[in-house]
């Protein structure tokens, strides 16, 4: 868990955004954790990296694009935003932990 964590963490500082999912796409497949495992891994990995890289972004946000963006999609307000944000990240890990 804890190399998913920071494996993906500076897969998503230095690369796109779906590099994360393929580091642990990769590494549950090496490793040869169990469908399980490897699910709940990838999915907890990724949510707690997108949760946090979305805090620190927000965070040195001076141009407010989350509050935009949440106004965009319906009136979300920021902390919504960053639920959104964390359940995308929950799924995109979900689905690469699945797959690997």
């Amino acid at each position: 868990m804890i190399l998913c964590l920071i494996g993906s963490l500076i897969a998503g500082i230095y690369g796109p955004w779906w590099a994360p999912a393929v580091f642990i796409l990769l590494l549950c497949a090496l490793m040869g954790l169990t469908v399980k495992q490897s699910i709940l891994t990838g999915s907890i990995s990724l949510g707690l990296v997108y949760l946090g890289m979305a805090l620190w972004m927000s965070s040195q946000d001076k141009a407010a694009i989350i509050e935009k963006t949440g106004l965009l999609l319906g009136g979300l307000s920021p902390v919504m935003m960053l639920l959104v944000t964390t359940l995308i990240g929950f799924i995109t890990g979900l689905l690469s932990g699945w797959l690997g």
